[in-house]
């Protein structure tokens, strides 16, 4: 057993894609698909009530000048808190992405700008391969609605709003505004 980092990983899905892989074959195919006990632990991670089911359809390419790119589909069924009620509220979320990899090491400027219309660099690779279950975890994270709302939160978000207004700490206040108007 070794010490080494890379050998051991930490993430909650992990699933490595050699680059040796591309000696024989420059395009691969890839299914991953979550198991229960990633799934509890990616929720855990996001702060999800659970998530159901995590998979993810990708392609991985190597281009004629050495860049590897990701091309992948995730499906994901979850259930988040309510940012008002704190009622479940389920969401089937359907993502594609792009992600830009290079075994070559790019010497990148601090100062780098990047604009909206601009490509960003692709990340490095290090060591020999990719984690491509960590990048489907990432890609999840930032698809999941971060002010999920159930059905009924707009009609009590309302009903707090007008009690705050009517008996708040500032409604006496109010109250001697208007006094002073008449």
């Amino acid at each position: 057993m070794t010490d080494d980092p890379l050998d051991t990983p930490s993430v909650e899905l992990s699933r490595l894609f050699h680059l040796a892989e591309f000696t024989d074959v420059p395009e691969h195919e890839i299914t991953i698909t979550a198991s229960e006990a990633e799934c509890d632990e990616l929720a855990a991670r996001y702060s999800l009530l659970s998530l159901d089911a995590l998979s993810a359809q990708l392609t991985i390419r190597q281009e004629i000048g050495g860049e590897i790119v990701v091309k992948g589909c995730l499906h994901a069924e979850l259930v988040q808190a309510c940012v008002v009620t704190l009622e479940p509220v389920r969401d089937t979320l359907e993502a594609t992405f792009d992600q830009r990899y290079t075994v070559d090491s790019v010497d990148i400027e601090d100062d780098l700008e990047i604009g909206p219309d601009d490509m960003e660099p692709p990340e490095p690779v290090i060591g020999d391969s990719i984690d491509l279950g960590e990048l489907v975890a990432q890609y999840l994270f930032l698809s999941i609605n971060p002010y999920p709302r159930a059905p009924e939160a707009e009609a009590q978000s309302a009903e707090i709003a007008s009690k705050t207004e009517d008996e708040g700490p500032f409604a006496a206040l109010a109250q001697l505004r208007d006094r002073d108007k008449n």
